[in-house]
Parts: structure tokens; C-alpha cells; sequence
């Protein structure tokens, strides 16, 4: 097991001495498209402006049930993804890892799940049911933070392949739950109470 995570890490540095050798301004570009504000405040308008939009009651309704879905998804997978990464904590927290590891020049923590990939993938695979266009732009947006973040050094490759796994994963198993569609609808209705639907 020593021997793939030192090649994981290894692998990582050789990433890391690559985006170091790039131009100022690409490298600008990966920070920017890396950080914590543009992909996902993109998601979020998209979401809000999806809650309202439908020709008929009947469609901003089955909107409103794939944000929902989305969000629901999103919050388990970034749930499970915290999850992956304690377990890692704790299997990587023993002394004997501990000495292995402070010899490593790129060691950035233990590997585990991206929350980012984990959370961006679930909310564009959630809109990919409904609409492919919008889902497909979505997941190309979060497929560029993603791959940004890899190359700036936020997080490991393997990291937003096993993020992005879990929340198309969950995104599209949610759903598949037509059971779930009822009580979606039962929270629209509360918000279209209180004048938010």
C-alpha cells in the first residue's frame, strides 16, 4: 500500500512542477477557475433561475422537484465525501505513516474524495435528467474547476475521479426514486406557500 500511495503522491508533484512551468497568465487563469467562487456561484444562478423557469405550472413544478432532487443529492454526496476523507485520516493517522510520509516532497494529506467534484457533478447530473443541454453545460463547468484544481494543487487526481463518481452516482440513483417525487412536491408546495415557488 506504500508503494501506490507514494506513486499517488509522486504523481501529484510531477503535476504540481507542470503548472509551475506555465505562462503567469494560464497560471492566473487555473487560480481563478480553481477557486471556490466562479463555478460554483455559476451552479447557484443556475439553480435559482431553474426553480422559476417552466411554460406551464406543471414544468416549473418537475423543475422545482430536480432542484430540489439535486440539492439532496449534493448534500449526501458531500456528506460521503467528508466521510472518505476521515476514514483516510484515520487509516493514514498511525506513527509508523506518519514517518513514511514526511519524506515525501509533495505530500499534500492523504488523499480522499473531492467534495467540489463530489457536489458539482451530483447538482449537474440531477439537471442532466431533465435537461441534457443544461446538464451538459453544467457538467462541462465543473469538469473545468474540477481539472483546475488537480493542475493548481488543491487536490489529488484520483481525489475528483472518485468525487465526481459519487455524485453522479447518487445524483442519478435519487433519481430513479419516482417514491420520492411526492414528497419533492410536498416541499415545492410549502415553498409556493410561503411565495417562493
Amino acid at each position: 500500500m506504500t508503494d501506490v500511495l507514494y506513486f499517488y503522491v509522486s504523481l501529484f508533484c510531477s503535476q504540481r512542477t507542470l503548472v509551475q512551468g506555465l505562462p503567469e497568465m494560464v497560471s492566473r487563469l487555473l487560480g481563478t477557475l480553481a477557486g471556490w467562487y466562479l463555478v460554483p456561484a455559476g451552479l447557484a444562478l443556475v439553480l435559482f433561475v431553474y426553480w422559476f423557469t417552466g411554460a406551464t405550472a406543471i414544468d416549473r413544478a418537475a423543475n422545482q422537484r430536480v432542484v430540489l432532487r439535486g440539492l439532496l443529492a449534493a448534500l449526501i454526496a458531500w456528506i460521503l465525501a467528508l466521510a472518505v476523507k476521515v476514514a483516510w485520516l484515520q487509516v493514514l493517522s498511525g506513527p509508523q505513516w506518519k514517518e513514511i510520509v514526511s519524506e515525501w516532497a509533495c505530500w499534500q494529506g492523504p488523499p480522499s474524495a473531492c467534495p467540489a467534484a463530489a457536489v458539482g457533478f451530483a447538482l449537474s447530473t440531477a439537471l442532466w435528467r431533465r435537461d441534457w443541454r443544461l446538464g451538459l453545460g453544467c457538467s462541462l463547468a465543473v469538469c473545468l474547476w474540477s481539472v483546475a484544481q488537480v493542475f493548481y494543487g488543491v487536490h489529488y487526481s484520483l481525489d475528483v475521479v472518485v468525487g465526481a463518481a459519487i455524485g453522479v452516482g447518487l445524483a442519478w440513483w435519487l433519481g430513479s426514486m419516482a417514491w420520492l417525487d411526492h414528497r419533492l412536491g410536498a416541499l415545492v408546495e410549502v415553498a409556493r406557500r410561503w411565495m417562493l415557488a
